[in-house]
């Protein structure tokens, strides 16, 4: 388990002193959750923090393991570094993974969000999740992006911080060297893990570290700290574009009326824009929705199938975990569309809370707006066509499907709206306020 490192190392420049003004700097948090894998990066770390936490009492450290369960001789690593965390005073837990690997699918990637969505469910409030990535991983993480094809957003690599909604995730020794891990860990003499799949060259990550990059390095000196640096300059330059893509979507979003409220892009705005303007708000404004960026096909199938489709048309471009539509001159981005029968009835007595589970939704009795009587009975429905809405105000009558025009619903949506009937008379539909915390 103990891993041998030269002794001809440099001395480590790491110092918890080091770390602290890195982490001060990035985070206004003092509680931080390590991403303990056992191996020497995040031994290191969680080694410096140990020290940081004597200095700062008010620190707040803890460690997670991920157990992915993909190969046996991982059974034994928790309890190493139960034993590693109980030596530096740290509490620890380990997580157990149950991954299903599809067809197809990469067993890196599939690992990678498995770890990552354990890691985001444990984070505690107000607590900050650090791994312990280094100059060397930035420098792999570039080449293989590259190789991919990847545009400015893959070419930056890891963000040293990421700040979104759910999660802190900062990268506190990004900028460090290899060499520098190396002899730290050399230095207090720390015990850490080798895993085994980390030779196995099938896995293009292993491929480029252990074949190809070596023979680079022994050409280019200082290659990782090169591409590191390049990795940065690409980062910024995303801010810079991501700046203009934000502009560009506030421009196109001016013209949204009550569509506003699904977060549309203003066709005639898009097609205003040069093609390349196009292709940086379209990407930009689905990654800023957590969707999954589009390929480069797709990217093309929504400039020309949907972009130019007629106004009447109903052009739909899928891919995983993403549906892009466009409708009254908008286009719209969302999550695929649940499985649902519009042709259930489900009665209500009005006074308790009520579950469409084909929806994932519950109508409360606030929805009547003091319509219920006790002893009067309701009904759910689901439009058909032909149906007439009532009209609280004057009780006259109006077609609903022309009342859904008016407040501008889309047409993939009208099915899945709950009608409100009492006995045979539609007396509501749900309105737009609702029905947007029902589907967005």
């Amino acid at each position: 388990m103990e891993s041998l490192i030269p002794n001809t190392l440099t001395p480590s420049a790491l110092s918890s002193s080091l770390l602290s003004e890195k982490l001060f700097l990035l985070s206004p948090f003092r509680k931080y959750l390590v991403a303990f894998s056992g191996g020497m990066d995040s031994h290191v770390l969680l080694h410096l923090l140990s020290i940081l936490k004597q200095q700062h009492t008010e620190l707040s450290v803890r460690a997670v393991h991920i157990h992915h369960g993909l190969q046996s001789v991982a059974d034994n690593w928790p309890k190493h570094c139960q034993s590693v965390c109980k030596d530096l005073h740290i509490p620890f837990k380990t997580l157990f993974l149950d991954l299903n690997i599809e067809s197809g699918e990469s067993l890196e990637a599939v690992a990678r969000q498995g770890r990552y969505q354990a890691l985001q469910d444990v984070l505690q409030k107000d607590e900050v999740l650090l791994t312990a990535h280094h100059q060397r991983d930035q420098a792999e993480t570039l080449l293989l992006q590259l190789f991919r094809g990847a545009g400015v957003q893959g070419l930056a690599a890891m963000p040293v911080m990421i700040h979104a909604e759910k999660v802190f995730h900062i990268r506190p020794l990004l900028d460090e060297s290899y060499q520098s891990l190396q002899a730290y860990a050399r230095e207090n003499k720390l015990n850490f893990i080798e895993d085994p799949s980390n030779k196995d060259n099938s896995f293009d990550r292993n491929f480029l570290r252990n074949q190809i990059l070596p023979q680079l390095r022994e050409h280019w000196q200082g290659l990782d700290k090169a591409l590191s640096r390049s990795a940065k300059i690409q980062s910024e330059t995303k801010l810079l574009l991501d700046q203009m893509a934000e502009q560009l979507r506030l421009d196109c979003t001016k013209d949204s009326d009550t569509l506003n409220t699904y977060n549309t892009l203003s066709i005639k705005c898009l097609l205003g824009l040069p093609k390349e303007k196009q292709r940086l708000l379209i990407r930009y404004w689905i990654a800023e929705k957590g969707f999954l960026a589009p390929s480069q096909k797709k990217l093309r199938n929504i400039l020309i199938d949907v972009l130019l489709a007629k106004e009447d048309a109903q052009p739909l471009v899928t891919w995983q975990g993403v549906e892009v539509r466009r409708f009254n001159h908008q286009l719209f981005c969302d999550s695929p569309l649940t499985v649902h029968d519009n042709t259930q009835c489900l009665s209500w007595d009005g006074m308790r809370p009520l579950t469409i589970d084909s929806l994932g939704i519950t109508i409360k009795p606030s929805a009547l707006g003091g319509l219920q009587q006790k002893g009067r009975s309701f009904s759910i429905r689901f439009r058909q066509g032909g149906e007439t809405l009532v009209l609280v105000k004057n009780n006259q009558t109006k077609s609903l499907k022309k009342y859904l025009n008016e407040i501008a619903i889309p047409p993939w949506l009208r099915d899945r709206i709950p009608l409100i009937y009492c006995g045979d008379r539609l007396i509501k539909v749900l309105d737009l306020e609702s029905y947007e915390k029902v589907f967005r």
